[in-house]
């Protein structure tokens, strides 16, 4: 997920860009959106149930990992909306744009910021407050794809919007982040400590709610503090069936400036509806007349 926005009118933070390795249990679909993808000459094995293995209470956890592995193969071609409202210090921004999911991969048009659309071929970033993707699948799947990497750690049973869930701290050391990386408002590029929630329906281990939370140093980087959750429900796609899909996100970002000026935060939330079948149109473009 990619997340741009524009405080005081100048400076422009790209939030957190989640850089994705090769996803090895699934299609060899390009990467979603701007992650970009490193690949190895031998692939590593992903044992899901290693988990469960070696603490029953991450039973859930490997039910989780199986899921992810395979969750973009498993996604129908479907496009959907998406409103995304920024509250900055001084201003509220919404930007609405259409997300097409096809084939694994996401992309979106029809952008629109405060009633304005954006031209096509115009430059979508210039003036741009707030952009995401990656919640259809790379959030999700980069927590299993690299063996090894992030520790899950059981801590509490829970309820969540009535259901009851089990909740899991995972932890992501910054010797072990390979694919996880930040790029501060000064222009740097970190792979730091990365922390976060999992909220999994106790039954089934269906992902209910992610959180991430990385590690940073204000006065390297110019970021007080930054978090990112993710809501997943069970979504009817019109004319295709139901699925797991992202319904909301939202992200919270404080920045300081020179010599510890505070410059206050940022607090955007997209709400993801209207999610239908994707159907390629075609036009017919009559023939030129013969001389």
């Amino acid at each position: 997920m990619i997340k741009v926005l524009r405080l005081s009118g100048h400076l422009r933070l790209l939030f957190i860009a989640i850089v994705s390795v090769a996803c090895l249990a699934q299609d060899s679909a390009a990467p979603v959106g701007n992650a970009t993808a490193q690949t190895t000459a031998e692939p590593a094995i992903i044992n899901c149930g290693t988990f469960a293995a070696n603490d029953p209470q991450l039973d859930l956890v490997s039910k989780l990992c199986v899921f992810a592995l395979t969750y973009r193969t498993k996604l129908p071609d479907f496009i959907a909306q998406q409103t995304t409202t920024s509250h900055g210090p001084s201003s509220t921004v919404v930007i609405t744009a259409q997300v097409t999911y096809r084939k694994g991969v996401e992309q979106h048009s029809e952008v629109v910021i405060n009633g304005k659309p954006v031209p096509p071929k115009g430059p979508v970033y210039a003036d741009l407050y707030f952009f995401t993707n990656g919640e259809f699948g790379p959030m999700l799947i980069n927590l299993f794809e690299v063996p090894g990497a992030i520790e899950f750690t059981f801590t509490r049973n829970d309820t969540l919007l009535g259901e009851p869930v089990a909740v899991y701290e995972f932890h992501l050391p910054k010797n072990k982040n390979t694919f996880w990386t930040i790029h501060d408002p000064r222009g740097e590029t970190l792979k730091p400590e990365f922390r976060g929630h999992l909220w999994l329906e106790r039954q089934t281990g269906r992902i209910m709610r992610e959180e991430i939370e990385p590690a940073v140093d204000a006065w390297q980087t110019g970021i007080t503090s930054m978090k990112l959750s993710a809501d997943f429900s069970m979504t009817k796609v019109s004319d295709v069936g139901t699925f797991l899909l992202p319904v909301k996100s939202e992200s919270t970002v404080c920045l300081m400036g020179r010599l510890g000026a505070q410059l206050g935060c940022v607090n955007n939330v997209t709400v993801f509806h209207d999610y239908q079948k994707f159907v390629a149109t075609s036009r017919v473009v009559p023939a030129e007349p013969t001389p």
